[in-house]
This record gives C-alpha cells, structure tokens and sequence, in this order.
C-alpha cells in the first residue's frame, strides 16, 4: 500500500509514530518561514506543516489538487493552534518526504469550497465536482442508504432477485428506450422501465418475498426530479392486502429517517391516509404538500353562483384558498394574475380581508350578508387575509388551484424553518382509467392493477362484451372513469417517492382490462400472451411497491434537482455533457444492425 492511514484517522494515540498519507492539495500556504498544506482524501483533511528550516529535503512545487504522498512522525499541536472542527485536531506533521505523485492542471472550477457554478460546467468535469464536500457527502449517503435498504427487506425475509435488462416491447406507459437485436435484423429489445411483469411471474414461481435496487429507464421529457435512467427499491410480495403494504412502507421510511436523520421531524404518525379524490378536493394534486397548515381548498361552488359574475355563473367547479397575507391589486396581479392566466386559468377571482375593510376584484358581486357566510364557510376571521378562487371544471379547477398554492408557499416563504420536516402521507384508490389527448382510454397506473372489488364483476362484463366484437357506450365510459383501483402512492413535501397497487392476479379480468383499453385479441396475445399463460398455472393474490430511490436521498439531503445525487447525471436536455452522449454512431455498426439513418428535411 501506497498508505498507512487516511487523512482522517490520526489522532493522539498515533503520536511519535512513522506514518504514510495520500491524498490532494486541498490548500497550500506559503509563508516565507513555513508552509501549510491541508491534505484532503475522501475520509477528510490532515495538516501537514513543513518548517524549511527543520527539513533536510527541499520542498517541491505544490499547487492545489496535485497528488502527494508524505512520510512523517506524528506529533503534538501546539496549543495555540489547536482546531476542534477538525477530527485530527490534537495532532500535526513535521513531514520526512514529501512526493509529488500527480500535477494537476488548472481548475475550470475551485473544488475546495462550494462557490456555484454553471451546472452543464460541473457535469462536464464531474470527477472534479465529485471532489466537493456537498456532492461527497450526497455519494456517501446513498450508499449508507443503499445498503440499508438492502439490510432492511433482508431482514423481513425478502430475497434480492434480479431481473433481466434487456425485455419485450410491452407498452404500459412512458415512451422505452429501443435496443436493436443484431442477431435478428428488424427486431429489437427495449429497456425496462421497472420489472413490473417478471416480478410478478416470481409471485407464480412461489417466491413470496421479493425486492430489488433495480436500474430502470424511461425515455421521458426532462424534469428536475427525474432523470432517464434511475434506481428503483422495487418490491413484491404474496398474499397480502392493501394495508400490509402501506405498513411495510411506513415502517421503512421511520427506519432510515430515525436511523440516519434524526435531526429531522415527522410531520405526523401514522402517516396520513388520504383518497385521490380528497387529495384532489383539499390540495389539487396527488401528491400534497403538507408542511403548510390552514391552505387547504374550500368548496364555494353554491356560495359563488349566487353572484351575477359571468365565470362562476358558467363553471362546473368553483374553489377558493385562504392565504395569510391581505394583498393589493398590484400585489396580486404581480405575483399571480400573470402567473396562473399563463397555465390556462380564465382569471383570478380574488378577495381581500383587514379588520376595517374587504375589498377586491370581485367585491362588487357580494354584499355584507354573502361576506358573512363566506366568512363561515372559509372560516375567516377578520385579520389580514387574501381568498382566491378558481372556477372551471372540475379537475382543472383544482389543478389551476394546487398550482396558486405552491406559488403562495414560495412568494411568502411559507416553508421558512421547515426544511427538515417530512410531511409524509399515502394517496390511495386512484381512478383505474384516464382519458389520454386523443381521448382514447389508458391505465393510470398500469394494466396489471386491480380494480377495487365492488367494480370487478363490471369490468369483466364490460371486458367480455368488447371482446366479442361489442360497442362501448357513453354510460358504460362514464361508469368506467369512476372505477377506483387498488393502489397507493407514498408521498413527501409535495413530491412522489413512489406507488404501487394490489395486482390482477384473475386471468379473465386480466383479459378484459386489455380490451377496455382497446388491444385486439392478436395484439393481446403478442404483447401480452405470455403473462396470461403464466396465469394459466396459481397465480397467488398478490401486491408490490416501487421508491424512486434517487428522488428519496434529494428530499433527504434537501437538494434542489435530483442530479445533485447521481453520480453521472445527463443534464437538463438528457445529454452526457462529459462523455458527449447521445453521439452518431460508425456506419459499420449500423450496417451490421440492420438500420439506416434517414434524416428529415430541415
């Protein structure tokens, strides 16, 4: 070994003893009667002092980040200079040798502090960036956290099994990424984007405990929470019901956080309960910020179609939210207006409350007795308060709404002194359909999700009759968009961490969920006919969860984007700025793949 210890490891009980480091220049400091090097490995920084006046070798050129490695006896710091900050604190270095392993260039960015800096900058040199403590100390918690994870469902008795990579183009969702087969021109595998179906032939296969830190990809448009291929904590088990899920992933959240953030407060336990319809009515969205009290949305539909104002007078759904704060027009205008007309909203609708007066852009339309039981309704009392209201239809009433929240929780820094509180809740019986842009039905999870029970046996008679040749109608649409299913999400400070449901473990309702979505028999039987035979052969009821394991360590290490924790991140357009990737492959290999590179007309 180059090394006898690390740069964090000496302390008093090494005194007088001859020691070997390694490590970089974090600092050197020159003094025309001594020099101060900081030497820096991942374990942390030792101070190295070298008194030309002692040494009996000439100090070679050090610049920060060069490579060195020194001989010394370890010795006592003077008292006077002692650093408690540092863990090796009580001891120094009157160095022997000191070698000059490796130069380095300049830096196209100062690693020893965290000044910012241009992120596509910090991608391309993230081997340098990997060097700051902020993303050192990111990699080292993942780590912890992977291994706990791991340590975890180990002890519950699940078996880590891994899944293949390479799969079959079955569409359940977001766009695959395509990987050509050389060997059969024409014909491709994709990549997964979780092991949805292969973990469930391992509940067939009689496997009941099964879990995995599975990579998954999924050729999404950017966002600051997702990146094309992640780290899924994906997870199956036999025989079990809603509840058992939900209290297995509860019990994993309590764990790590008491274990390795104990500094930081669960909002509430039991984590909070609450339906997608309820989520949707009280906070706009599926995935609540909960960390914010007193802002939950108020159902003003009747109250406000007394009013003679033509936009209440038309929407199907009238909501209002109740900020903290009595705002001017210019205020509102300023911060909202603009804000929420740009996403769709018709208008703001707005109110304003103080002890002497209420005013706002809808004032006119109420008199004091429609004041007074707005006042009930929203539970206002007379203090600074401003209501906004929203009114359209209903789901994107409630969305225009979720979106004036978060704005309101950012403009009056609502979360001040809330970083470390973890507002955890579960969002349970999603509707099992959605309507896509071309009105077509989808999963809003993904086919494999059970219907709650109530609504199975219209589901199989729906399924049935389209499979032999029948028509959907109206009734029988509108019905099929209030089936509720099986599932669950877990959430955190406004974000998903991850989701999961009770799966079809019934071959004939399996069968029909493919013709409700609209998949002929050929092409239920090519995309998915090997899933249905292995249903041919006890199929046990069955149920599993996923985490986005990277969106976990971001909220934890209250990061800004998730690639603050990824080793080797694409950047905001999904490119590879260090290695330059996506890049134009050799013309050879596309010959021997089969495919041809046609390019569109600019």
């Amino acid at each position: 070994m180059l090394r006898t210890h690390t740069c964090w490891e000496l302390n008093s009980t090494h005194l007088g003893q001859e020691v070997t480091l390694t490590g970089w220049v974090n600092k050197a400091r020159n003094l025309w009667w001594m020099t101060f090097i900081d030497l820096r490995d991942r374990y942390g920084i030792t101070q190295v002092t070298f008194d030309p006046s002692k040494a009996w070798f000439e100090l070679p050129e050090i610049k920060a980040e060069y490579v060195l490695r020194i001989k010394w006896k370890v010795i006592s710091r003077p008292a006077n200079m002692i650093n408690k900050d540092m863990a090796t604190w009580e001891v120094e270095i009157e160095p022997s040798s000191i070698e000059v392993l490796s130069t380095c260039a300049e830096l196209p960015f100062s690693v020893d502090h965290e000044n910012a800096v241009w992120e596509d900058l910090r991608l391309e040199y993230r081997y340098l960036d990997l060097r700051r403590k902020t993303m050192k100390d990111n990699v080292i918690m993942r780590h912890k956290l992977f291994l706990e994870t791991m340590n975890f469902f180990d002890q519950k008795g699940f078996l880590h099994l891994e899944t293949p990579t390479f799969m079959k183009n079955t569409p359940e969702g977001s766009r695959e990424f395509v990987v050509p087969a050389r060997f059969e021109p024409g014909k491709f595998f994709v990549l997964p984007q979780s092991p949805q179906q292969h973990k469930q032939m391992l509940m067939v296969a009689g496997f009941d405990k099964y879990y995995q830190m599975a990579r998954c990809y999924r050729d999404e448009d950017p966002r600051w929470d997702r990146q094309p291929e992640f780290t899924q904590v994906d997870f199956e088990l036999s025989f079990v019901e809603q509840q058992d899920i939900l209290d297995l992933v509860e019990e994993y959240f309590l764990h790590i956080t008491k274990k390795y953030y104990p500094q930081k407060t669960i909002k509430e336990e039991p984590f909070p309960v609450l339906t997608w319809e309820e989520s949707m009515n009280k906070y706009g969205i599926d995935k609540p910020e909960l960390r914010v009290e007193n802002m939950e949305f108020i159902e003003v539909t009747d109250w406000a179609k007394k009013a003679d104002f033509s936009i209440f007078q038309e929407a199907e759904s009238i909501k209002a939210i109740v900020l903290p704060k009595a705002m001017w027009r210019s205020e509102v205008e300023k911060k909202y207006e603009a804000y929420i007309k740009s996403y769709g909203s018709k208008a703001l609708p707005w109110l304003a409350f103080t002890e002497e007066w209420v005013k706002g852009s809808v004032a006119k339309f109420f008199d004091e007795n429609a004041i007074a039981e707005l006042r009930k309704i929203a539970n206002i009392e007379w203090n600074d308060k401003t209501v906004f209201f929203q009114a359209d239809e209903w789901e994107k009433c409630c969305t225009l709404l979720w979106m004036l929240r978060l704005q309101a929780i950012k403009e009056l820094d609502l979360l001040k002194g809330k970083e470390d509180e973890l507002g955890f809740s579960f969002v349970v019986d999603m509707p099992l359909f959605e309507v896509w842009d071309d009105w077509s039905l989808g999963s809003t999870h993904h086919p494999f999700t059970k219907p709650k029970d109530e609504d199975i046996p219209f589901v199989k008679e729906l399924g049935k009759k389209l499979s032999e040749g029948g028509k959907m109608t109206d009734e029988e649409r509108a019905r099929l968009l209030q089936v509720k299913s099986d599932s669950y999400d877990i959430t955190l400070n406004g974000y998903e961490l991850g989701g999961g449901s009770i799966r079809i473990h019934d071959r004939e309702l399996q069968h029909a969920i493919f013709a409700i979505l609209g998949l002929t028999e050929e092409q239920i039987q090519v995309r998915f006919g090997h899933l249905l035979k292995c249903f041919k052969y006890g199929v046990p009821p069955h149920g599993g969860c996923a985490f986005w394991f990277d969106r976990i360590i971001m909220l934890y290490q209250n990061m800004e984007n998730i690639r603050e924790v990824i080793i080797f991140p694409k950047n905001q357009k999904y490119r590879d700025v260090m290695l330059s990737a996506p890049s134009e492959i050799d013309d050879d290999l596309l010959n021997s793949l089969g495919i041809a590179i046609v390019k569109k007309d600019e």
